[in-house]
């Protein structure tokens, strides 16, 4: 067990090692800073995102669709009107929308993003630079956990360092979602938590109450991470009800108290939310199931862009890459387990495994996605990352270790921290990737309709889709004027005469089959998405 003498080992000064350490982490920090804000318009903004903008300009899903489905063309640089401020809408229209249609989504990220682009103004970049700040934002946030967890400088600098880097971190950071606010409040409130532990006042407390509700406020899987945290509370204290347990327990409640109007909200709207997330109960193959899992904990330390549907040689070249970080990681855990304190690795254990525990037994017995859901298991991430990160400090300090293999632990953090260099600087020229794979499309579409000549872009709602009016909107930013958009409302097929070339995006098939049947059309397709679903059809005159 890890031990007052290991404690100090970890934070012994090695001026050699101190002087190369002091320059690669500056390095990586300055890269960390770079990766997060360079190039935030590039990428395509997909359909989540174009959700987000519809939020923020305090429209609501049901306002567009009776204002835009009715049949009628209009250029589409229209559909911009429900993607950026205007004065008809205030922040309390925000809130509204959000409550009414999606009250899964707690409201900090998109009130903090309202304010932001209100003061800096609303295009892509700005609207993502919310996150990159919440991202950067992190990075003392985990210095400060893992220095009280550890009590060691060096561990919570290779923390910082790795999650700097972490290509998964960048690209949550440049996302116009709440994730990497989500990030930020897990470690600020895990550091809270064990500051209270070893302060034991009553304002240590009172500020771990305030970090859970704003965990609360940041995303209502925050409920999980707080779960961990009472699990790690009271067996951390033998299961006696002491001073710090009453203490966990009265801030806990505190800020779950703060959460109850919009608890009020969810159960209000619930079936709404049931409609937004049924996605995750879809069932896949048990082998698809750990392949992407497997992929997710890659993808914290090397990514370059790899997903479950890619060709079986890609993944042969990289398998050296990955089998080397899964034995990082395990081993990690292997580490921590055998060397530290009950309290060290009783919290790292919780945090990964609680949401770990609930989401993986559920898509296991009665199918879906929830554990490979990327953006669920962040706490699990955080975890490996915490974990590597003492693996490395441990083998950089050992009174065993040799020169040599001195040389060898800093040339293994040197490649584990190369390799995520390397996958940001692919991952920052893309335009689309992995995280944006139903919108990925739009950008070759968007090129066809501009090089068309007087081009219309059809669609429709005969049948309710999110996809639909969030790719839509996804286009108005890459679809140039004088290109029109219509939306046709259900069991209505008009057609107007006077463009030179008309395509339908994203058709239903009842629409397809009124326009076979009662217009003088043929449909030839020109784009289909990796699941065989055709995304884009023209039209021409039989």
């Amino acid at each position: 067990m890890e031990s007052t003498k290991d404690r100090d080992r970890l934070n012994s000064h090695n001026p050699s090692l101190d002087k190369w350490l002091r320059f690669l982490i500056i390095v990586v920090l300055v890269l960390g800073i770079f990766f997060r804000f360079a190039n935030l318009g590039k990428k395509v903004y997909w359909i989540d995102e174009s959700y987000t903008s519809l939020r923020l300009s305090g429209y609501t899903e049901s306002e567009f669709i009776q204002q835009v489905v009715d049949g009628e063309s209009r250029d589409i640089k229209f559909l911009q009107k429900y993607q950026r401020i205007n004065s008809e809408k205030t922040v309390v229209d925000t809130v509204k929308g959000l409550a009414l249609e999606e009250p899964q989504l707690a409201p900090l990220y998109f009130v903090a993003t309202r304010f932001w682009v209100q003061l800096f103004g609303d295009s892509v970049a700005v609207t993502r630079s919310m996150s990159a700040v919440f991202s950067l934002l992190a990075l003392p946030c985990m210095y400060w956990l893992c220095l009280e967890l550890f009590d060691s400088s060096l561990t919570a600098w290779l923390a910082v360092s790795l999650l700097a880097v972490s290509p998964f971190q960048i690209v949550y950071a440049q996302e116009a979602r709440p994730y990497s606010l989500f990030v930020l409040i897990i470690l600020l409130s895990s550091a809270a938590l064990l500051r209270a532990m070893r302060l034991k006042t009553n304002s240590s407390w009172a500020i771990y109450a305030v970090t859970v509700a704003l965990g609360f406020y940041s995303h209502l899987l925050f409920a999980l991470v707080v779960l961990g945290h009472g699990i790690y509370v009271a067996l951390s204290e033998n299961m006696r009800f002491n001073k710090t347990v009453i203490g966990y327990f009265i801030a806990a409640s505190a800020g779950f108290i703060a959460l109850f109007p919009w608890t009020v909200v969810y159960l209000i709207n619930s079936q709404n939310v049931s409609d937004k997330i049924a996605w995750q109960s879809l069932r896949i193959p048990i082998s698809k199931l750990v392949l992407n899992f497997v992929l997710n904990i890659i993808r914290q330390f090397f990514d370059v862009g790899l997903y479950s549907d890619l060709p079986r040689l890609y993944f042969l070249l990289t398998i050296p890459v990955i089998l080397m970080i899964l034995i990082i990681v395990g081993y990690s855990f292997y580490l921590l387990l055998s060397q530290t304190e009950r309290r060290v690795w009783l919290f790292v254990m919780t945090l990964t495994c609680v949401t770990l525990a609930i989401f993986l037994p559920a898509d296991l017995i009665w199918g879906g996605m929830r554990s490979i859901n990327t953006r669920y298991m962040i706490p699990c991430y955080l975890g490996m990352q915490i974990a590597v990160s003492y693996f490395l400090a441990v083998k950089m300090t050992s009174p065993q270790v040799t020169m040599q293999l001195l040389k060898l632990w800093r040339l293994a953090l040197a490649a584990l921290l190369s390799i995520g260099i390397i996958s940001c600087c692919i991952y920052l020229p893309a335009d689309s990737w992995w995280n944006k794979d139903r919108s990925y499309i739009n950008i070759p579409i968007a090129r066809t309709v501009n090089s068309a000549s007087r081009p219309l872009l059809i669609t429709d709602l005969w049948v309710y889709s999110v996809d639909t009016i969030g790719n839509l909107l996804s286009l108005s930013y890459l679809i140039n004027s004088p290109a029109k958009f219509l939306v046709l409302p259900p069991k209505i097929v008009k057609i107007p005469p006077n463009f030179n070339e008309i395509f339908l995006y994203g058709i239903s098939r009842e629409l397809k089959t009124e326009i076979e049947k009662n217009t003088r059309y043929e449909i030839p397709t020109l784009y289909t998405l990796q699941n065989q679903h055709i995304i884009l059809r023209k039209l021409l005159k039989k």
